[in-house]
């Protein structure tokens, strides 16, 4: 077993817009936990809201603070009271939901929803959000947080892979069936997620709305009909293209309160909207008539339970072209350039790595 250091590197968040690349001690390694040496961790559009300041209390609960959830690495030590396994040498990507495993939620499988969530020692934590993540060296998690990789799977598909759950998730909730029409409002990575999932479980025709270069992207990655918000209508664009009748199925992967309008506008009656966004806390003015009229059905959906495996599964088919989609590697020593290159959409940036 290789030796594990007292202290590490990391990249801690002390204040708002202030992360500062320090040595601390390595995160508080109990029996029941998993210590990993962190391979890579990938830069979310979250950690820049977190980093911004403007989700505490919530996320984050305290400063100083370790963000990042977007994790991967190998096993370095398994906490004695753990049933499990793992063993050292191991390599895992990390789920970073944990629920108290006790309220009903988290019994009937929906960890994510734990009626624990923002109630001190309530057993509910948010690895990189309510409890230090992995921009750092070592990492810690509960066994069942660690899913093992396959033997071919490559640390850019692992970070790749907490993407594709939470696109998964959302198409376990708005059903992809055969020959549907699925329109993807954002064509960010999460987007391009989707847009790959719903082609691989039987979409016979997709659009992807969003501006510059990342639709091109999409177009690449299989995408029937591209639509640029700047230049066209993009309920118009799907309208007309359906004959008037409206996608099955869309999912809006955006967040503005005008995409979340365009989703339903664009929807089939009879059809169904997940939105997937985050908008801020922004009112959305929806027309509730034609809701209610053509029955259309608007799911909420966050998170990922239960889509790691099958996620994992898929990426090692072959079934998601991740080289497309993580784009930029950075040192964890030039934490601060990376945040700046993928804030400011730089150079076709599409998913950041940092490496330790």
């Amino acid at each position: 077993m290789p030796t594990i250091p007292k202290t590490m590197r990391a990249a801690v968040t002390r204040g708002a817009d202030d992360v500062r690349i320090e040595e601390v001690p390595l995160p508080a390694f109990e029996p029941g936990l998993v210590l990993v040496k962190v391979a890579a961790c990938g830069i979310c559009g979250t950690d820049l809201h977190i980093l911004d300041g403007h989700m505490a209390p919530m996320w984050p609960p305290y400063y100083p603070f370790i963000q990042g959830h977007e994790w991967c690495g190998t096993v370095a030590a398994v906490g004695s009271a753990c049933k499990t396994g793992l063993k050292a040498g191991d390599r895992v990507i990390m789920e970073p939901t944990i629920g108290c495993g006790l309220c009903q939620n988290c019994r009937q499988g929906s960890y994510h929803l734990c009626l624990e969530t923002g109630k001190k020692g309530g057993g509910y934590k948010l690895l990189g959000h309510t409890a230090d993540g992995a921009f750092s060296e070592y990492g810690v998690a509960p066994p069942t947080n660690l899913h093992k990789m396959p033997g071919s799977m490559t640390w850019e598909e692992a970070v790749i892979t907490n993407q594709v759950v939470i696109a998964l998730h959302a198409l376990d909730k708005g059903r992809v069936e055969p020959a549907d029409r699925v329109a993807i409002l954002g064509p960010g990575l999460l987007g391009l997620s989707v847009l790959q999932l719903a082609r691989a479980f039987g979409a016979s025709r997709t659009y992807v709305t969003g501006r510059g270069y990342r639709l091109a992207i999409a177009k690449e990655l299989g995408a029937d009909v591209v639509i640029d918000v700047t230049k066209e209508d993009p309920v118009k664009v799907v309208m007309e293209d359906t004959g008037g009748r409206g996608a099955d199925l869309v999912v809006e992967c955006a967040g503005p309160p005008e995409a979340m309008k365009q989703a339903v506008g664009m929807a089939r009656r009879g059809g169904r909207v997940v939105i997937e966004g985050i908008n801020g806390g922004k009112e959305v003015p929806f027309v509730t008539d034609r809701i209610v009229l053509d029955e259309i059905t608007l799911i909420g959906s966050r998170g990922s339970p239960n889509c790691y495996p099958r996620a994992i599964q898929l990426i090692a088919d072959g079934r998601i072209a991740t080289g497309k989609m993580l784009t930029h590697r950075f040192l964890l020593a030039d934490f601060h350039e990376a945040i700046r290159m993928f804030k400011a959409r730089e150079d076709g940036v599409m998913r950041v790595m940092i490496t330790p």
